[in-house]
């Protein structure tokens, strides 16, 4: 992030499994968020279902338009599965960790 186009901005925070065994913090440079006036705002997706169905609709028609662009972490073959696994667990993927079987 870039200190001039962070200013007072608003963030949702989500997917933290990289640091579900950790004792220290997943986040690399809490200061930042004091000295950029961040808010930081966590959720857990069950807590939304009754948008759900909506959401799926409206992302899904903005994936299919490339009005939203997502990247995602892949592994090739069922062989590194165990590895694409613990690089989830890392946190060496990017986005969601895929393991194409084919």
């Amino acid at each position: 992030m870039r200190c001039c186009r962070a200013f007072r901005a608003h963030r949702a925070l989500c997917g933290l499994i990289s640091g579900y065994d950790s004792v220290t913090p997943p986040i690399k440079a809490p200061r930042f968020f004091l000295t950029a006036r961040l808010t930081l705002q966590g959720f857990i997706v069950t807590e939304q279902m009754d948008v759900w169905p909506q959401a799926l609709k409206e992302l899904g028609e903005r994936i299919a338009t490339n009005k939203l662009v997502f990247r995602e972490s892949v592994a090739q073959g069922l062989e590194n599965a165990p590895e694409a696994f613990l690089g989830l667990l890392r946190g060496k993927n990017f986005g969601k960790q895929l393991v194409k079987l084919v």
